[in-house]
């Protein structure tokens, strides 16, 4: 694993050494929820993205649901 210096101020440095003792550990940690996070952000921004081009339906929402069951069982799915 590589290494890398990073200076924080006073209070960064207080609260992380108050979390844990291992303070490698926890930045790593938070980098890796970050990283989740933003690949989150990223899945959500394409989902509406591939909403908002679509379209709109005349389908009511018992319709859609329908089609999704049906859907859902030809797919072996439930």
């Amino acid at each position: 694993m590589g290494k890398m210096s990073i200076s924080l101020d006073e209070q960064s440095r207080a609260w992380i050494t108050g979390q844990t003792e291992d303070a490698e550990t926890y930045v790593n940690a938070l980098v890796h929820q970050d990283q989740l996070r933003k690949a989150a952000e990223a899945e959500l921004r394409d989902l509406l993205e591939n909403a908002r081009n679509s379209g709109v339906t005349n389908r009511t929402p018992q319709q859609i649901m329908m089609d999704v069951q049906a859907e859902l069982k030809l797919s072996g799915r439930v």
